[in-house]
């Protein structure tokens, strides 16, 4: 191939090649990161943990079945972008930007009860390595810039029921553009590379204290009854499944990161109701990821094939263990939220080039302060907005500590809780 500019092998090497140093490599490094600053904070999770986040189906597609139980619209947007790894040489460069969009139904009044949703969601990410200058021979003043950048469009269907379990089943199709300045014989120009891609995923979530107690409650206060809860859930997700793409010579094309994850989520926690208004006063979420980067190369040859379904992901060693390896990367996630209101994420991920890496993040949303001051509120405007309206705002870090420490922020605005 043709000598390209430095960004994307500064990107490839810093943050990513010791990822793939195993593996071989891959293009596209990109459709590896989780849009989502929720799941970013969680570290790097989102294939077994039920969200409402709009961009929370990129690592499972499975999720907008999930979301369309209850959410009619969602949106989020980055206040402003990204800036990737800032205190990394070379790295002032790159902006990271991205916008979700999600809607869904919940048929549960035309199928005379019977819960099954639909949603469509919609992921529009870039990463921008900055300009490249082209100059002339008699001044270092540029005459014109290259933009260079990778960027998709991901458009995601989910489809959920929930009948005694709550099963989600989902698909996502992207559209990738990559489009980098090159030098050639002839002078500089520009390189594209495009390509599609398909990820799979299903989610399953079991209510357990409900299958085995259905009315289990106690009075916390006089006057206020309390209803613990249980929920186990399960996700499996394939992503970036297609063919190879290329810039110049379809001979020397690259595999895209096609990619296995597995996990699992335990929550619990404690809803009350007060004046006939049910909130959650304190939940917990333990997120387990394992993901397998399942391209295999020949050392010899450089030829490439794909591993099955869970490439070298093992149940025991990485989802019960918590112990990763040189193949796959082991995820670890808490979350607690206090009267759906303000929430903490702390995450940790490690495996295949990564080591003990730490995220964090922090996130408030409007729908516990709401649904609390609905109950003293005679204003029948602000009652109806209290009851389908949430907005919400996290900040997350990833590569916390470490030269490729990135910060991430999101606005989330969804509507949710119509049925026609």
């Amino acid at each position: 191939m043709k000598t390209f500019l430095k960004p994307i092998i500064v990107l490839l090497l810093l943050i990513f090649a010791e990822n793939l140093a195993a593996q071989g490599e891959s293009a596209i490094p990109m459709l590896y990161f989780n849009p989502s600053p929720k799941l970013n904070g969680l570290g790097m999770t989102g294939t077994s943990l039920p969200n409402d986040d709009p961009a929370g189906f990129y690592y499972n597609p499975a999720q907008l079945g999930y979301i369309s139980q209850t959410n009619n619209i969602s949106l989020q947007e980055y206040p402003s972008n990204v800036n990737w790894a800032p205190n990394a040489l070379f790295f002032n460069t790159i902006k990271y930007r991205n916008t979700s969009f999600n809607i869904g139904y919940n048929f549960n009044k035309l199928l005379n009860g019977l819960n099954l949703s639909a949603g469509f969601g919609y992921i529009h990410s870039k990463f921008d390595f900055g300009n490249f200058y082209i100059t002339g021979p008699d001044s270092p003043n540029p005459l014109y810039s290259i933009d260079e950048y990778d960027q998709y469009d991901a458009y995601g269907f989910g489809v959920g029921i929930d009948y005694f379990v709550q099963f989600n089943i989902g698909i996502t199709y992207k559209n990738i553009l990559s489009q980098l300045a090159g030098y050639t014989e002839t002078g500089v120009r520009t390189f594209d590379a495009k390509g599609s891609v398909v990820d799979y995923g299903l989610l399953l979530t079991v209510p357990v204290t409900k299958l085995i107690e259905p009315n289990l409650q106690f009075p916390l206060f006089e006057d206020i009854p309390a209803f613990p809860y249980l929920n186990l859930s399960l996700g499996y997700s394939i992503s970036n499944v297609g063919k190879d793409i290329y810039y110049i010579d379809p001979a020397q094309a690259d595999p895209l990161p096609r990619t296995a994850r597995l996990g699992y989520t335990i929550s619990t926690g404690l809803k009350v109701e007060i004046n006939n208004s049910i909130i959650k006063a304190i939940s917990y979420d333990f997120t387990v990821d394992a993901d397998d980067y399942l391209v295999k190369i020949d050392p010899y040859t450089y030829n490439h094939s794909y591993q099955g379904l869970l490439g070298d992901i093992q149940i025991g060693r990485n989802l019960i263990g918590l112990k990763s390896d040189d193949n796959v990367v082991v995820h670890k996630g808490h979350n607690i939220n206090l009267f759906e209101t303000v929430s903490f994420q702390i995450g940790r991920f490690d495996g295949r080039g990564y080591y003990q890496e730490k995220s964090s993040g922090i996130g408030m949303q409007t729908k516990g302060i709401f649904t609390l001051l609905k109950n003293v509120s005679k204003n029948t405007i602000f009652n109806f907005i209290a009851d389908h309206l949430d907005i919400q705002y996290y900040s997350s870090k990833l590569f916390t500590d470490s030269p490729a420490e990135t910060k991430f922020e999101g606005v989330n605005v969804i509507w949710y809780g119509m049925m026609l």
